[in-house]
């Protein structure tokens, strides 16, 4: 595994998710160089989620849940963090119950 591409290709896809999920323009959502924020124009709350090459894994920083770091797993190919939990599920249902 390239952890470089497949992070980009990871948080790339995720922003473009975020955007199409974000359908009344309610976050602003910017990617670039390996870092996804996403503010909630609302009230401000921020998620910072980015590749963290010296561990090879995705952090990832929430207004709600707090900071979590999430590992690529080969024979899923998801990124899950030592609950089980898979990044893009669990950040869709922070978005979808606090947005």
């Amino acid at each position: 595994m390239n952890f470089y591409l497949e992070c980009e290709n990871y948080l790339s896809n995720l922003a473009s998710k975020i955007e199409a999920f974000d359908k009344n323009s309610q976050m602003d959502i910017d990617y670039s160089e390996g870092i996804l924020k996403i503010v909630i124009i609302e009230n401000k709350k921020t998620y910072v989620i980015n590749r963290n090459s010296g561990n090879q894994k995705i952090w990832y920083s929430s207004p709600f849940s707090g900071a979590d770091y999430f590992s690529f797993d080969e024979q899923t190919n998801q990124w899950i963090n030592n609950k089980k939990e898979e990044l893009t599920n669990k950040l869709f249902n922070e978005l979808y119950h606090f947005h």
